[in-house]
């Protein structure tokens, strides 16, 4: 059982490098020409990993079960919480909160769920584009949360995020079982 465990966590490790544009093998940079470098490919990558990692602590839960209806964190799985250093989006805050759920216990944490949320508590805001969609924004009390904006770019596009400072995920990590008790 410790040698399929051990399996278990070098496929995951394997799988987030090639995820991440690195060759396992060689340590270098996946050529950007490369099918790897697809993020379809790339989330596909991810999102094994991630069963991997939830098989290896043995949190999976199958698609033969009922998910958990309700957001469930105990205090020592908020103890064993490890987040991504410096300023995260909330994407990011919910799959390092998911990787320490139980998931036969607790439905997973999501970024749109804690949006709903934050927006409904006045913590965050929303503003429509000319194309007609709505994105997630800060506003003046946001800081005081933790809360900014940050200019990102991605395949040469820019664009503003909504990132957590080490305050916002203090923050929400206090509060999380009563943001996500509340109705929406």
């Amino acid at each position: 059982m410790n040698e399929d465990h051990e399996k278990i966590v070098m496929a995951k490790l394997v799988l987030e490098k090639i995820a991440g544009g690195v060759n396992p093998l060689t340590h270098e940079a996946i050529p950007q020409d490369s099918f790897l470098n697809e993020p379809k490919i790339i989330r596909c990558f991810y999102f094994v990993a991630e069963i991997l990692d939830q098989v290896a602590r043995g949190a999976y839960r199958s698609g033969g079960g009922k998910p958990a209806a309700a957001f469930v964190i105990t205090p020592e799985q908020k103890q064993r919480l490890q987040f991504t250093p410096g300023k995260i989006g909330v994407n990011e805050f919910a799959k390092c909160v998911n990787l320490s759920l139980d998931l036969n216990q607790s439905k997973k944490l999501t970024g749109v769920e804690l949006n709903k949320r934050l927006k409904k508590l006045g913590v965050l805001s929303e503003e429509s584009g000319p194309d007609g969609k709505t994105r997630t924004i800060t506003n003046q009390k946001s800081l005081d949360y933790g809360f900014e904006s940050e200019k990102r770019s991605y395949n040469g596009a820019e664009y503003t995020m909504v990132v957590l400072n080490e305050k916002g995920k203090r923050y929400l990590l206090d509060n999380l079982e009563s943001i996500m008790a509340m109705e929406v």
